[in-house]
């Protein structure tokens, strides 16, 4: 009876040892997950597979319920501005994970709305944002002047100044070089100083950007990219239908 009350004693102890340890780190394929994740999952012949759903935008949460951060879905659909691939929510909205190449190749990022105004005419009109350089660019109307605005995604911890040489065509032809300097008091703050005039035209616009010393203030890890605008003002279907186009090559 004593030998069987100590053994129950015992299997409760580790019990509840082996408890809390599952709480601390959970292994799959592993005895010993590594102790600073929460789970390690170890294989070295088959890879992780997300959850795969079809997204409906950017700016919707369907088919779940509410936008949640740090979200990760494998998105299988190709519907207004989403396509094929993986994808992060930050708590607001979606975006799609991409990796550059330093060494080879180009990325390109690109959005596409109709209305003339960002906020209003009904219909989604998404920003387009690089992570790599840091960057978000929209089209906006002040005034009843359409520009180019650009902000940045996060803090910088010192001083960051963009350059752009650009280029304008369509019933014109024009071009300048322009920058901007954010700082760690108006990165959030959406800037028109990349827009040499207003886009009141049916013009298309190129804008090649550049960082002095990278996107880290310090680095020597320069940064640039071409920038894409097409702009259809006054085509004919009304301010509600104008098609906007924004892209962005990184390299």
């Amino acid at each position: 009876m004593k030998n069987y009350l100590f053994l129950s004693a015992l299997a409760s102890v580790l019990t509840f040892s082996f408890s809390i340890s599952a709480r601390a780190q959970v292994g799959i394929n592993t005895t010993s997950p590594n102790s600073n994740s929460v789970l390690d999952v170890t294989s070295t012949s088959k890879g992780f597979l997300p959850p795969r759903i079809a997204l409906t935008s950017t700016s919707s949460p369907s088919p779940m319920s509410a936008h949640v951060e740090g979200m990760i879905v494998y998105n299988t659909s190709k519907i207004n501005d989403v396509s094929p691939g993986l994808y992060l929510n930050d708590g607001t909205e979606w975006g799609q994970l991409n990796v550059v190449s330093e060494t080879e190749g180009t990325i390109l990022t690109k959005i596409k709305y109709r209305g003339r105004n960002l906020d209003t005419n009904g219909y989604n009109k998404p920003t387009l944002k690089i992570p790599s350089m840091n960057l978000e660019f929209r089209f906006a109307t002040t005034s009843g002047s359409t520009r180019l605005e650009v902000r940045l995604l996060s803090a910088p911890t010192g001083d960051v100044t963009y350059y752009a040489n650009e280029l304008w065509f369509g019933n014109s032809t024009g071009g300048g070089k322009q920058s901007v300097t954010f700082t760690s008091a108006n990165w959030n703050t959406w800037s028109q100083a990349l827009s040499n005039g207003t886009w009141n035209n049916s013009w298309g616009y190129q804008y090649q950007i550049s960082t002095k010393d990278g996107v880290i203030p310090g680095s020597n890890d320069m940064l640039a990219g071409n920038f894409y605008g097409f702009n259809n003002y006054a085509n004919g279907a009304g301010v509600d239908n104008e098609m906007y186009v924004l892209a962005f090559e990184q390299y």
